[in-house]
């Protein structure tokens, strides 16, 4: 079970797939962190459950993918964002055990991580 915390730590540091694009680009940096924030928890608590559960990513990506960006976020930076919507709406609903086995191909996006440390710091 402690794979998935480090499995959605990568995805929430920007984990790399396919990205669709349609979140908002205006968010207010506060509305972001928070959903981030929301987001991460919401994560932390799919992996406290037993290898064979079923994850549930809903609420989290509704969360993000309602709230978006900020404005002056990189395009590099919204496409690892985009890519974080993208592996959470790829793993909602596997079990655990799936979970852990498909984070193991995911990469990180050095450019989002970035930013969103930078931007969410001290949120």
């Amino acid at each position: 079970m402690k794979r998935v915390l480090s499995a959605a730590a990568l995805v929430l540091a920007g984990a790399t797939l396919t990205a669709c694009g349609g979140a908002p680009t205006d968010a207010s940096e506060s509305d972001f962190c928070d959903a981030m924030t929301s987001a991460g928890q919401s994560i932390v608590e799919q992996g406290e459950k037993d290898g064979d559960e079923k994850v549930d990513f809903g609420d989290a990506i509704d969360e993000l993918e309602s709230t978006g960006t900020p404005e002056g976020i990189s395009d590099d930076a919204r496409e690892g964002f985009e890519s974080v919507l993208d592996a959470m709406k790829e793993l909602d609903g596997k079990t655990v055990d799936e979970v852990n086995d498909e984070s193991d191909d995911l990469d990180g996006d050095d450019e989002f991580g970035d930013y969103y440390l930078e931007t969410c710091s001290g949120a």
